[in-house]
């Protein structure tokens, strides 16, 4: 009998193991899917300064924009990119302040434009994917009028911490978020004649163009 009891305890003990990434994995698609229904909701409503303040508040639990503004700046690097550079480590903290303060608005004020255009589209969740440490909640987004066009594949990368789930980058047809603006960052850093200064005065600009609608 001891061994059977045997077996049936490794056995027990082996599911437990599977049973664990797989609940992982679903709670992570259902945070996403809970969090895109709340934000829905909210954007549902007549637009307004309100709304969209209400919508910024759900996004600061949504989104770690210190985790994702630190990856736009080379902290960590991008997995595609082993010999990127540290530039948020380069500047000091009001530097760091300044421009965390200033991605945050680019990226809600962007993520908003994206949820509206996206409203009333077909959401299709695909399952997760475990890299480097993060889960990636894979999502296709389906226009209800144009049923022949291909969906656009939106991956969410969440990070889990101490208050739960958080989305620490956005992955677009391939394209990462996080790794886009690095490019775009380490550029204006070693072109002559350019630098922070030139960083700040970009993010400025986009900014300005996102508030008077400007493409």
């Amino acid at each position: 009998m001891r061994p059977i009891r045997s077996l049936l305890v490794l056995a027990s003990a082996a599911g437990l193991l599977l049973a664990a990434p797989l609940a992982h994995a679903e709670d992570a698609q259902a945070y996403i899917q809970g969090k895109h229904a709340e934000l829905e909701k909210m954007l549902h409503q007549p637009a307004s300064t309100a709304r969209d303040e209400q919508v910024n508040h759900s996004l600061d639990a949504f989104v770690d924009y210190d985790e994702l503004t630190r990856r736009a700046f080379g902290e960590p690097c991008h997995a595609s990119l082993p010999n990127c550079e540290d530039i948020w480590a380069s500047y000091e903290p009001e530097k760091q302040r300044e421009v965390h303060a200033l991605l945050k608005q680019l990226v809600e004020n962007s993520y908003r434009k994206n949820l509206l255009k996206t409203l009333d589209f077909d959401i299709a969740y695909r399952g997760t994917r475990e890299q480097g440490g993060d889960t990636r909640v894979v999502t296709e987004a389906q226009d209800k009028s144009k049923p022949h066009d291909p969906p656009v594949r939106v991956d969410y990368v969440l990070k889990q911490g101490p208050s739960g789930w958080r989305v620490v980058d956005i992955v677009t047809e391939g394209s990462s978020l996080t790794k886009n603006y690095y490019d775009q960052f380490r550029k204006k850093m070693h072109n002559p004649g350019e630098g922070y200064p030139n960083i700040v005065a970009k993010l400025k600009e986009k900014i300005a163009k996102q508030t008077s609608g400007a493409k």
